[in-house]
C-alpha cells in the first residue's frame, strides 16, 4: 500500500508575511491547503489573496485555514534576454 502524503502546512500568519516579501519581490502566490475532511490538498485560484476558510471540491468539509495552516506556490515571470 503507498504511503500517505504528509502536506507542509504552516502557520497562517507566518505564510502571509512570507507571501507578503514574494509578492514584494515581483512574484505571484497562490494559496494552499490541506482539507480537513479527506486531506486533499487544495490550491486556491486567486492570486494574491489569502483566505481563512476554504472548501473542497472533494468533499462537503469547510476547512479553518487560519487555525489549520496553510502553504502557498509562488510564481514568478522568467524573461530571457538574447
Amino acid at each position: 500500500m503507498p504511503k500517505a502524503i504528509k502536506y507542509n502546512d504552516y502557520p497562517f500568519e507566518d505564510i502571509v508575511k512570507a507571501a507578503e516579501q514574494v509578492i514584494a519581490d515581483g512574484g505571484t502566490v497562490y494559496q494552499k491547503f490541506t482539507c480537513a475532511g479527506c486531506g486533499n490538498r487544495l490550491t486556491c485560484d486567486n492570486p494574491n489573496t489569502f483566505t481563512e476558510m476554504g472548501t473542497c471540491d472533494n468533499c462537503p468539509a469547510i476547512t479553518n485555514i487560519r487555525a489549520q495552516g496553510c502553504n502557498y506556490m509562488a510564481v514568478y515571470r522568467v524573461t530571457r534576454t538574447k
